[in-house]
């Protein structure tokens, strides 16, 4: 069993108030929290930041790696974005979540499962 900690979701109205601000530690903190609680994954979802998901996923992953090691599922509806997210990954096989059967999301985000950045 997996166990993922998805707390790092902009669709938490803490989140997205850390995210707007930069609150790196607020960010820290939770990210810390899920780490001490054993969790195998961290989440890193920035899907309710339109127009800005890329930049915003960037962010929090770098905040996010900067205090664990534990490898990272991308979670987010924007083939561009799990793409940015993946080049960053630095901590073992990540995982992408938000990838549905939709022929238009799915082939968008195949080839950065298939060729992910080495």
């Amino acid at each position: 069993m997996l166990l993922i900690g998805e707390l790092i979701n902009t669709s938490r109205k803490a989140i997205l108030a850390a995210m707007e601000a930069q609150d790196s530690t607020y960010i820290a903190d939770i990210v810390k929290k899920q780490d001490e609680a054993d969790a195998d994954y961290i989440d890193v979802n920035c899907g309710s930041i339109i127009g800005k998901e890329v930049e915003s996923m960037e962010w929090l992953i770098n905040v996010v790696q900067s205090v664990t090691r534990k490898p990272l599922c991308i979670d987010s509806p924007n083939p561009n974005a799990i793409k940015a997210g993946l080049a960053l990954v630095k901590n073992g096989q990540p995982m992408i979540n938000s990838i549905s059967a939709e022929s238009e999301r799915f082939a968008a985000v195949l080839p950065s499962v298939l060729s992910p950045p080495s």
